[in-house]
């Protein structure tokens, strides 16, 4: 599921309408005010979105700790954090990389900016500064860091080039970069009878790919960085599933939580109905009563590359 922030002010608003293959079961997006002007991402940043990225954090931070760890990072080593949100996953970048270390996080929403901010002051992390930044549009700064790492926001960007066009100026010689992003978004799924669940996947990928973004980008990510120079030196899958029912199961709790928080962003936007949302409400409360049912999450891929 999408995290953090896509970082771009063209995809700071919801869908301009449904330029993806539409379900029939699903509504048209209607027209919606131009993105400056509402101030917001796709996923939105408001309090349910926040909380629902909190138990995301939880769920995928040991997936993080492990690439890191496999990439090699350091204490002492600075890093990049590309779309940081409120600075979940930068307060543990900046824990790794201890006082002696930086993490400088990249953050276009001011609420997430500034509550990542207030994270770092209450945790006495000096090491972490955030700063305002529009990927599709500001230039990355030239620090030379060791490590650069992005989660989830490749895919809300309408072109990838502005970004990685910049990256290997950002890096000092043999540093790495590390991409967690959907390279099969399309896994997402109840079984064994999640129809309307599936109409919901359908609704949510409409939504991503009206906003310009690419839920399946790390497709094409390993290629276009061998084409900038860049070494691939890793490409791991990262399945998940869970079990309905299990209220200790965090990939379902997650998933479930997905289906909740954003079903209400889609039926704002237009792409579900308030019908489509009660239906796939019933499904995953009949999946609970059923010891062999089982949630699949979309499919992210771990990419290390090496300048």
């Amino acid at each position: 599921m999408p995290t953090n922030s896509p970082t771009c002010c063209s995809l700071k608003n919801e869908p301009q309408g449904l330029n993806a293959e539409h379900d029939p079961s699903t509504p048209m997006a209607a027209s919606q005010p131009d993105s400056q002007a509402t101030g917001t991402y796709v996923l939105g940043t408001d309090a349910a979105e926040q909380q629902r990225l909190s138990q995301q954090h939880a769920l995928w931070l040991s997936s993080a700790q492990e690439a890191w760890g496999r990439a090699g990072l350091a204490a002492g080593e600075r890093v990049l954090d590309l779309g940081a949100g409120p600075g979940f996953v930068s307060l543990e970048l900046a824990r790794q990389v201890g006082a002696g270390g930086r993490v400088l996080a990249l953050e276009l929403s001011p609420s997430y900016g500034e509550a990542a901010r207030r994270a770092a002051a209450e945790a006495g992390l000096a090491q972490l500064e955030v700063r305002r930044h529009d990927l599709c549009s500001d230039p990355l700064p030239q620090e030379g860091f060791d490590l650069v790492w992005c989660r989830w926001v490749a895919m809300f960007l309408p072109s990838l080039e502005p970004l990685l066009d910049q990256l290997a100026a950002t890096l000092k010689p043999g540093a790495r970069v590390l991409f967690h992003e959907y390279v099969h978004w399309s896994t997402f799924g109840l079984h064994p009878d999640g129809d309307a669940v599936r109409r919901f996947g359908a609704a949510a990928l409409a939504s991503f790919r009206a906003a310009g973004g690419d839920p399946d980008v790390n497709r094409r990510l390993p290629s276009l960085l061998a084409a900038r120079g860049f070494r691939i030196d890793a490409l791991r899958p990262l399945p998940l599933l869970g079990s309905p029912g299990d209220a200790g199961d965090a990939v379902a709790n997650w998933l479930e939580s997905f289906v909740d928080v954003y079903g209400q962003q889609l039926i704002r936007q237009g792409f579900w109905t308030p019908t489509a949302a009660a239906a796939a409400s019933a499904e995953i409360a009949a999946a609970s009563q059923d010891p062999g049912a089982y949630w699949m999450g979309p499919t992210v891929m771990e990419l290390q590359a090496t300048r």
